[in-house]
């Protein structure tokens, strides 16, 4: 008896903290469109049973059903979205946590290249090279820190990386 008391309570807890999180987004983000992935659970699990237990307990569905009657919502389809170039549009495999892609030289973060293949999705647009730089300048966050690559880091200066907003204007108030 207790034991189902407590799953019941941790699952209402769950419930509270994604109505306060979707309610806060769609506040702040008043008259957005938001867009979310159509992820399926049983095609991410592998061999690791840490993994699989992380995937298990993931709610996504919730928090797009929540979002739903909150704001404006699209959802995506998640087909390549990790593995396509945000700049050229090539299909490669990436490995770990970076992406980078064999045509164009792009060197960014796996999880930032795919936020920006759904944003393009969101859209309806295509990578291409021109709007990717035009993309980079527009959103604020990111910095374009040189042309050549760093070969300690093993990472183009040139690529996007996300700054701390509060260092970023802690900077502009001098």
């Amino acid at each position: 008896m207790e034991k189902k008391l407590y799953k019941r309570r941790e699952k209402n807890r769950a419930k509270d903290f994604v109505h306060k999180l979707t309610k806060e987004i769609s506040r702040e983000f008043k008259n957005y469109v938001h867009g979310f992935e159509d992820l399926r659970k049983k095609n991410m699990f592998n061999y690791s049973r840490t993994h699989n237990r992380r995937i298990v307990k993931m709610n996504w569905k919730m928090i797009t059903s929540l979002m739903r009657y909150k704001s404006r919502t699209i959802i995506l389809n998640p087909n390549n979205s990790t593995k396509r170039c945000s700049r050229c549009g090539k299909i490669n495999a990436p490995k770990g946590a970076s992406y980078t892609c064999s045509r164009c030289g792009l060197r960014i973060n796996r999880q930032l290249n795919a936020a920006v293949n759904l944003y393009l999705q969101m859209e309806g647009l295509s990578p291409s090279l021109k709007r990717f730089e035009e993309l980079m300048k527009a959103w604020s966050g990111f910095t374009l820190t040189g042309d050549e690559a760093d070969e300690d880091f093993n990472e183009l200066k040139r690529s996007p990386r996300l700054m701390n907003p509060k260092s970023y204007e802690s900077q502009k108030t001098t």
